[in-house]
């Protein structure tokens, strides 16, 4: 499956006789190896990071770090246990859980994106909503969260799941969609109906702003979450009674990418427009942040994984976890302990990074932390405790994704240079390499090998490479001149050996450095 139309992702489901969730499985295990029990247990462990956020929430009062927001979710869990509610009490739980996990979010707490921080409270809220009402078992839960990542892989791919890029409509809206499809298939629903329950729920959240207050993820993004998980549940129920998405579902999601491409940059994650812009918007900005304001493609996603995770802690997928994966790709290729590093910040990134925790993530990830580490919100304690010197400048570093940064980070005998964008959900590309124009993405195992430019190197590598069963994924190279110094980048399909470095450099002596990156 290519996962970049509904269409033919429903047309295939029809053909086979089988269920959305069902091709994305079997595609896993054909990406990945994996057996189907592998695939299917690993997806239960994010489903069980998404159900304790929805219960740490709900069950008590869990504040923000910046104090401006929390509590929410307890609160309106409260609320609905005494039936005098407009909305049906039990609906309201669902809108609960949504702030819960949102709230466990902005507090730097543990939760999966789905498909990104900013947006991760909609697909929990719904799915813990259903496993409470005891009509569905955990397994089909599980089950259907693979319908949420192939839905969200078609979005990803035909539009954006990013704020910077596409507005709150590519995070809250593509959320929303994600979830109202798998409902409908939870429910039994055809694979027609589910194409249209996305359609109803996009269509609904189309022109959506993402105008975080301070560029934190709290304001407006909690209540959207709670108020969007019942906007699925809505969604699904229209879908299940025949209610058809006259616009085409895929039509929906091409204008969702047009109406993101024309909105200003002051609505797409930058905090400076929208609710962002308001006197009350800039007063808590200069409250939390002690600063006056400035008047100032989509990626190919593939995994499951790329769209329900990472499993991170918060505030936001593409300015936390995708600024950590940036700092650990920058920390893997200098190979030693760094000393001092330069942070060059752009767009969205320099607009919002201390509202964001970019700046911790960015420095977790250059001290050696993941996505998963409950130390980055300490990250510049730890950076003190290590004598890791940093600073954060801003720049324009030329016509890349809003999220995107130059690092530069010294040992105690090298200097290496990455210029990388985070594009969403946690999903990050590498663009460029010690100033060299060198493309990937640190999800699979690679090379980055310097070497001297000569006929047949490439060649060689690849022999090499196929003789100790590595499957290459994707290889590129640049060179400074003929004969000159070059780089070459290799992705592979499966873990790579350190022992293996060294019989590359034996076997090609014109070798002179080979970098590893592999994400934990």
């Amino acid at each position: 499956m290519s996962f970049t139309s509904l269409k033919e992702l429903i047309e295939q489901a029809e053909q086979e006789k089988t269920t959305i969730s069902e091709l994305m499985i079997k595609t896993e295990v054909e990406q990945k190896g994996y057996s189907r029990e592998t695939i299917i247990a690993k997806m239960s462990e994010q489903f069980t990071v998404m159900e304790e956020a929805v219960r740490k929430g709900t069950m008590s009062p869990v504040m923000s770090r910046t104090g401006l927001t929390g509590g929410d979710g307890n609160r309106l869990y409260q609320y609905a246990k005494n039936g005098n509610s407009f909305v049906n009490p039990t609906t309201l739980n669902a809108a609960a859980n949504a702030l819960a996990v949102s709230e466990v979010n902005a507090a730097m707490g543990r939760i999966v994106a789905t498909p990104t921080a900013g947006s991760a409270g909609i697909l929990p809220a719904v799915l813990v909503h259903a496993l409470d009402s005891g009509n569905f078992t955990r397994e089909q839960i599980i089950q259907s969260i693979f319908t949420a990542s192939a839905l969200g892989l078609v979005i990803a791919n035909k539009a954006s799941i990013s704020g910077a890029a596409g507005g709150c409509q590519a995070e809250v809206g593509s959320a929303t969609g994600m979830a109202a499809g798998t409902l409908v298939e939870l429910a039994g629903g055809t694979p027609a109906q589910v194409g249209n329950a996305v359609g109803i729920a996009l269509k609904n959240s189309l022109g959506l702003v993402c105008d975080p207050v301070a560029g934190l993820v709290e304001i407006p993004c909690i209540i959207r979450n709670g108020l969007h998980a019942i906007t699925a549940q809505a969604a699904a129920d229209m879908a299940l009674a025949g209610v058809t998405s006259i616009i085409l579902p895929d039509e929906v999601i091409h204008v969702m990418h047009e109406v993101g491409q024309q909105m200003p940059e002051s609505l797409r994650e930058t905090g400076i427009g929208g609710l962002a812009g308001t006197p009350t918007g800039q007063k808590l900005k200069e409250q939390i942040l002690g600063e006056k304001s400035s008047s100032c493609g989509p990626a190919k996603y593939e995994s499951a994984y790329e769209i329900i995770g990472p499993v991170m802690v918060g505030p936001s997928s593409s300015h936390t976890a995708g600024a950590v994966r940036i700092g650990n790709i920058a920390r893997q290729l200098l190979n030693e302990n760094p000393l001092y590093v330069n942070f060059s910040l752009m767009g969205s990134f320099a607009k919002t990074y201390q509202g964001h925790g970019t700046d911790l993530a960015l420095l977790a990830g250059v001290l050696g932390l993941t996505t998963m580490d409950d130390g980055i919100p300490n990250a510049k304690e730890l950076a003190n405790e290590k004598g890791l010197k940093y600073e954060f400048t801003k720049r324009v570093l030329g016509s890349y994704h809003p999220n995107t940064v130059r690092v530069e980070l010294t040992g105690s005998s090298r200097t290496v240079k990455v210029l990388a964008s985070s594009l969403g959900g946690g999903k990050v590309e590498v663009q460029e390499f010690n100033d060299y124009p060198l493309k990937f993405s640190g999800e699979r195992p690679t090379l980055v090998i310097r070497h001297t430019d000569k006929k047949g190197v490439i060649a060689d590598l690849s022999g090499i490479l196929y003789q100790n069963g590595y499957n290459i994924a994707r290889m590129a190279n640049e060179r400074s001149k003929i004969n000159g110094e070059a780089i070459t980048i290799c992705e592979v399909d499966n873990k790579i050996e350190e022992t293996f470095l060294s019989l590359l450099k034996k076997e090609i002596p014109i070798i002179n450095e080979i970098g590893l990156v592999q994400t934990k």
